[in-house]
């Protein structure tokens, strides 16, 4: 009995860095993660300080109304049904989501015209290209984990 109660101590004094490692990472910063994005798109697409100051405002706010949808989107993927319900009525769920993917289309046409205004529509194209590398860049630094804290001393 003696030699089970201290393996457990053991063990749990073994456990106890590792939980106080998990507390050391922070949390989301959104406006970090955003400054970031801007600075590396900013790069990537050759922006002027300027241009920048132009179209960030514009994709940000089609950014903003694409993640309301898509909130809409998981909202209706998230219905539950019973076993009793009509296909009528995943027939309307689909149907519903199938709409809001023709918002989110529309959504980023009319903002895309927007950028067009602002900068060139070869900039535009660089912007669209750049996020979409920044944001495969930040998946494969979290899956391999390069973008976690160091701790602290």
């Amino acid at each position: 009995m003696k030699k089970l109660t201290t393996l457990i101590a053991t063990l749990m004094l073994l456990m106890l860095p590792a939980l106080a490692q998990e507390q050391k990472h922070p949390r989301f910063n959104p406006e970090e993660f955003k400054a970031r994005m801007e600075a590396y798109i900013s790069q990537k697409a050759c922006l002027s300080q300027a241009e920048s100051e132009k179209v960030f405002p514009i994709f940000h706010e089609m950014k903003q109304k694409q993640r309301e949808l898509m909130k809409k989107e998981q909202k209706l993927k998230q219905s539950n049904f019973d076993s009793d319900t009509a296909d009528k009525k995943y027939q309307e769920v689909l149907m519903k989501v199938a709409e809001l993917h023709k918002q989110a289309a529309n959504v980023e046409e009319d903002y895309y015209k927007k950028m067009c205004k602002a900068i060139s529509p070869k900039k535009v194209y660089a912007i669209i290209q750049a996020d979409d590398a920044f944001h495969r860049d930040m998946l494969q630094r979290f899956s391999r984990g390069h973008d976690k804290p160091k701790p602290r001393k």
